[in-house]
């Protein structure tokens, strides 16, 4: 939906900013709200709950109070295992010594002068 933005018409009536629709989109527009409607009519018909007697079931407990642990309420820490039974040998990496710097400041060769 394109934005029409405020604007005087020849006459001088002043028509302010709307969204304008596409052509037919208004009347997809209905025809998808008066389907919608028919849904949810036809589909929430005919709801029963409970056994007849006009009061709404009762909800069934699930648990037993008080609540144990075999552990006696203390937490059981996962020990560390071994993945594998067999050593794993990695290959050494040598580490080279990183070149440092000649001097403390900063050399930037386009700004030296030197004009070459």
């Amino acid at each position: 939906m394109p934005y029409i933005a405020k604007y005087v018409k020849a006459d001088g009536t002043v028509v302010r900013g709307h969204y304008r629709w596409a052509p037919g989109a208004r009347h997809e527009m209905a025809i998808l709200a008066v389907a919608t409607v028919a849904i949810l009519g036809i589909g929430n018909g005919n709801i029963s709950t409970g056994t007849g007697t006009g009061q709404a079931p009762r909800p069934q407990k699930t648990a037993t109070y008080p609540i144990t642990f075999a552990d006696n309420g203390r937490a059981v820490k996962p020990r560390p295992q071994k993945s594998v039974t067999y050593p794993i040998r990695f290959p050494k990496v040598e580490r080279k010594p990183v070149p440092r710097r000649s001097v403390s400041y900063p050399i930037r060769f386009e700004t030296s002068g030197s004009g070459r």
